[in-house]
C-alpha cells in the first residue's frame, strides 16, 4: 500500500502555493538548518514533542513512568509502541509527531476538502523534505492530477530524486539556503553542489517556480552572500525569461518546539534581520531581473 510518513497536515492561503491549499508536511529531511521552523520534520521516525506546562497531570498521563510533571525520559519514551499517553490519556503535555498516511486516506480527505480549495487551490507537499519519498509523494500527485487539483511541492532542491517532480507538479517551492558552499555546510550540515544544476534544471523545464530565501543574519545577509544569491538567480532568470522570488525574514516561532523535542534551538540568539535588510535583498534581486513577490 503506497503511504507517506507525515508529521502534520493544515491549511494556508496564497503562501503555500495559490489560493486556499491543504498542505502535507512530509517527515525526514536531508538538510539540518540551525533556524529550521520544524524541527519535528527533520527525523523519519515518530517523535514526541513534550509540553508539562499544558497540563498538570503529565505523569499520570504516562503509564511507564517516562514522564514527571517537569521531565520527559526520553530513552523510555522512545521504546513505547502503544502511545497511551496521546491515543488514550490525550493528554495536552504530549504531541506525537510522526503517522502513516495511505494514499486512499489522502485522497478521501481532499475530496472532503475540495470545495474549500475554491478556483486557484489544491494541495501542497512540504515537510521535511518531500522529495525523500519521491514514489508515494509522485503517486499521490498523479491521482490529485487525475481529479484536476493543483498541485506542489516545497522542496529544498537537494536531492537525486527532485527532478522527478519537475513538470509533474503545478507549482515548485525551492527553498534557496546559501550559494556559498562553506557557510551552505556549516549552516545546513549539507553540501549543496547538486543544488544549481537542480535548479537550472527546473528553470529550464518548470512551467510554474518560485524561488524563496529565508534572510539570516550573519549567514546569507551579507553583501557577499547576497551577491551571490543575486547572481545564481539572474543565471536561472535569464534561462527561462523571467523569475520569481520571495524574501523571508528568520523567525523564531519554532523554537518552542525545540525544547518539546529535547533538542537545542542553535539560532535562538541569531537576531531577526531587519525590515531594510530585506528590502536591500529585494533591490539586488530586482536589479538582477528577478520578480519580486511579497510575503
Amino acid at each position: 500500500m503506497l503511504h507517506m510518513r507525515i508529521f502534520a497536515t493544515g491549511w494556508s492561503d496564497d503562501f503555500d502555493g495559490p489560493g486556499r491549499r491543504l498542505v502535507v508536511y512530509l517527515k525526514g529531511c536531508n538538510f539540518r538548518c540551525r533556524w529550521c521552523a520544524n524541527p519535528e520534520g527533520m527525523n523519519s521516525e515518530p517523535e514526541m514533542l513534550f509540553y508539562p506546562n499544558r497540563t498538570a497531570g503529565a505523569a499520570v498521563a504516562c503509564p511507564h513512568g517516562a514522564a514527571s510533571d517537569s521531565t520527559l525520559d526520553r530513552a523510555i519514551c522512545s521504546r513505547c509502541k502503544e502511545r497511551e499517553c496521546v491515543r488514550v490519556a490525550r493528554s495536552p503535555a504530549f504531541e506525537l509527531a510522526g503517522e502513516e498516511l495511505a494514499l486512499s486516506d489522502l485522497m478521501a480527505r481532499v475530496e472532503k476538502a475540495q470545495p474549500l480549495f475554491g478556483a486557484d487551490g489544491g494541495v501542497t507537499f512540504s515537510g521535511g523534505e518531500p522529495t525523500l519519498q519521491a514514489d508515494d509523494v509522485l503517486a499521490a500527485v498523479t491521482g490529485l492530477k487525475g481529479r484536476k487539483i493543483n498541485t506542489a511541492i516545497e522542496s529544498n532542491a537537494s536531492t537525486d530524486t527532485f527532478r522527478r517532480f519537475v513538470g509533474n507538479v503545478d507549482l515548485i517551492i525551492a527553498d534557496l539556503k546559501c550559494v556559498s558552499p562553506r557557510l551552505h555546510k556549516e549552516w545546513t550540515g549539507a553540501d549543496n553542489e547538486i543544488v544549481a544544476s537542480n535548479l537550472m534544471h527546473a528553470a529550464a523545464h518548470q512551467r510554474d517556480l518560485l524561488i524563496r530565501i529565508m534572510l539570516v543574519s550573519g549567514v546569507n545577509d551579507t553583501c557577499e552572500e547576497m551577491d551571490r544569491v543575486a547572481g545564481l538567480l539572474s543565471q536561472l532568470a535569464r534561462l527561462r525569461g523571467s523569475l520569481r522570488a520571495q524574501v523571508l525574514r528568520l523567525h523564531h516561532m519554532g523554537g518552542a518546539k525545540y525544547v518539546a523535542l529535547g533538542m537545542k534551538y542553535a539560532a535562538r540568539d541569531i537576531p531577526c534581520p531587519s525590515v531594510d535588510r530585506v528590502s536591500e535583498m529585494e533591490d539586488r534581486l530586482k536589479s538582477a531581473g528577478l520578480e519580486v513577490c511579497s510575503c
